[in-house]
């Protein structure tokens, strides 16, 4: 099954329990409605035109904003996202991120992360390093941090690699500005 048909499930069967509370979410889900004070809202600025927040019942996450395509290389039909459950140590429904901090890299640290990304990662085929990488550490509400790393060839064609704890061929995808 898809992630995407999961995710649809799951929201579609948390529905009819959500509509018959008194307000609040049942427990377990994430009241996007009413979000709990620590509830981040926004990303930051350096990431806020690829990136945006999604809110559903079962956990908020990072996903292409508008005009953007995510896509894990060799597939057109699943879409990445990132949820605040990573890393798996915070599973669970309705987990939610609190903060997060975005640092750009420099031009030594881009070279090092791509030497290490090309050794460690049979997913990351580029040649040469982007022109920059912007590293998101981002918490969520039990504590849990992970890093993602959004490497931009361009202003309209990069990567994610997700580190939660450890970079991963399968934590790789591609992202694409739309025309």
């Amino acid at each position: 099954m898809s992630s995407r048909l999961a995710w649809l499930l799951l929201f579609a069967t948390s529905l009819p329990a959500f509509a018959h509370s008194d307000g609040q979410a049942p427990e377990g889900l994430l009241d996007c409605e009413h979000p709990p004070a620590d509830f981040a809202r926004a990303l930051p600025q350096s990431l806020a035109d690829a990136a945006t927040l999604l809110c559903m019942p079962a956990a908020q996450m990072i996903v292409a904003r508008d005009g953007w395509a995510w896509r894990f290389p060799g597939s057109f039909f699943d879409r990445p996202s990132i949820p605040a459950y990573t890393p798996v140590e915070s599973a669970g429904a309705g987990r939610y991120f609190t903060g997060f901090k975005a640092t750009e890299l420099s031009r030594a640290e881009i070279k090092s992360l791509h030497e290490s990304l090309v050794k460690d990662l049979v997913t990351y085929t580029d040649s040469a390093p982007p022109e920059r990488i912007v590293k998101l550490v981002a918490h969520n509400d039990q504590g849990y941090s992970m890093d993602a790393y959004f490497g931009f060839k361009s202003a309209d064609e990069g990567w994610v690699a997700l580190c939660a704890p450890a970079c991963a061929p399968e934590f790789f995808f591609l992202m694409n500005r739309l025309n």
